[in-house]
């Protein structure tokens, strides 16, 4: 980065905890150019092609008007803050949060359960708390949610409860017609949901003075990786505080590794992502057990000088693998847990390993099929199943990324990387596999190359 613009780097570190370089290597130069030709005397806004460089005596006193306007603050931390969200993103989460809640109240009935989205966007993630509540049997009176974010904007959104065909996204979009009617410019949230939810504009790297308030549920994710580990250590450790003693954190697919780091357990729920509080003294414990060698797991997007996987003493018998796009957000995921009939209003099926190893005689193995099997562990099932689907129809994205998954949850790093690119090759925007070929890229060294894959990655979302 320019000499010139490591203040402002430092600024922003400070301020929210992003790491400008996680958004690509020239996003905090574009974003002062943006926010520097928008203060020009002529307010004349201009297309990026056509901004002329910014020159040091304009960065001078930019940086000027940065320190003395909270409102350029406001509008500089904007660009930076990444709004890639959707309702019942990573639905095993919201699946778990109803199960476990409605477990909690019917063994203390008078209890409020209480839930913070922290940072919550504009609000797709604690409307889909508590529309997986409600659909659990809660009754409102029963359950808080509290939802916080840094950007003033996202809230108002959030608050409007209005949203666009990009916020549904996959095929089980039921949940719409009970919940929303439409509207103009989009789906309009029903009332008794967005009643559910308080807002608040906070910062999550600085929330403050302690309420008091300790939350059964936390949501932190797909934030973490924005951040440098600094941040991300002091994050944890504040929403650690605010969990009960039985609390449980849901965290992003790529952010398993930063609760590892903190001695937090994983709650063992496939594409749940979700961490306990370690008993007192087991931390100590786990960390002088670790190993020298990081093991990999199939979490993507692991930064090596950020994430320390907790050590294995047994093989897992459950991988917890990121929903591949061909599953949709809204299809079923499975769990290795004691079989249980489908629930289409919690979205959620579980399958044991031993349920989904068998392959019917005559029946075309699906990519579903190898999904359900990677899920429970049965991994050289899922191996010959990728492999009868790929003999069928031929090179498919979707059944590389998955053979990926696989070679990469059993430490074959190498192997794993080859069936990334294959994806890539077939699906240059294959999310999926540009955040897991990242990863792989940084604990090897590559920083530069990790950084362009997520930079691609970033604009493959949006």
């Amino acid at each position: 980065m320019k000499e010139s613009e490591s203040r402002f780097r430092g600024w922003l570190l400070r301020e929210t905890g992003i790491d400008p370089d996680s958004l690509g290597n020239e996003f905090l130069t574009r974003a002062l150019t943006e926010r520097v030709h928008a203060l020009q005397a002529d307010g004349e806004r201009l297309l990026s092609a056509a901004r002329p460089p910014v020159t040091q005596e304009a960065l001078d006193a930019y940086w000027q008007q940065l320190n003395a306007s909270a409102d350029e603050r406001r509008a500089l931390i904007e660009l930076f803050v990444v709004p890639e969200t959707w309702f019942f993103r990573d639905r095993e989460a919201f699946a778990t949060l109803a199960r476990l809640a409605a477990e909690r109240f019917a063994a203390m009935p008078g209890r409020v359960i209480r839930v913070l989205s922290a940072p919550c966007s504009t609000g797709e993630e604690p409307y889909s708390a508590a529309m997986a509540l409600l659909d659990a049997g809660l009754e409102p009176s029963s359950f808080a949610i509290d939802a916080i974010d840094l950007s003033a904007r996202a809230i108002e959104q959030a608050r409007l409860g209005c949203y666009g065909r990009n916020a549904f996204r996959g095929t089980a979009t039921e949940f719409r017609a009970r919940y929303f009617t439409p509207a103009n410019d989009g789906w309009l949230l029903d009332e008794r949901v967005r009643a559910c939810v308080q807002f608040r504009h906070a910062n999550l790297v600085d929330p403050g003075a302690d309420t008091g308030i300790r939350y059964d549920f936390v949501f932190c994710r797909n934030v973490l990786i924005y951040f440098d580990r600094d941040a991300q250590d002091r994050v944890i450790r504040s929403l650690d505080g605010l969990l009960v003693d039985d609390g449980m954190l849901f965290v992003g697919p790529a952010e398993t590794g930063v609760a590892m780091r903190h001695g937090m357990r994983a709650a063992r729920v496939p594409l749940a992502f979700a961490f306990h509080r370690e008993p007192a003294g087991a931390v100590a414990d786990a960390y002088a057990a670790r190993p020298a060698a990081p093991l990999h797991t199939a979490a993507p997007y692991r930064r090596a000088e950020r994430f320390t996987v907790a050590p294995v003493a047994a093989p897992r018998p459950v991988v917890a693998v990121a929903p591949p796009a061909w599953l949709g957000d809204g299809l079923p995921p499975f769990a290795a847990t004691p079989p249980a009939a489908f629930d289409a209003r919690a979205g959620r099926s579980v399958v044991t390993a031993e349920a989904a190893a068998p392959v019917v005689e005559g029946i075309a193995p699906t990519l579903e099929d190898a999904q359900a099997l990677a899920n429970a562990g049965a991994f050289d099932e899922a191996e010959r199943v990728l492999a009868q689907f790929s003999a069928r129809v031929g090179p498919h994205a979707d059944a590389f990324y998955l053979n990926g998954l696989i070679a990469d949850a059993r430490g074959r790093a190498a192997e794993a990387g080859d069936f990334y690119r294959k994806a890539l090759y077939l699906r240059p925007t294959h999310h999926e596999a540009l955040t897991h070929l990242a990863t792989l890229l940084d604990v090897g060294g590559d920083r530069a190359g990790a950084q362009w894959l997520l930079e691609r990655a970033r604009r493959s979302a949006g």
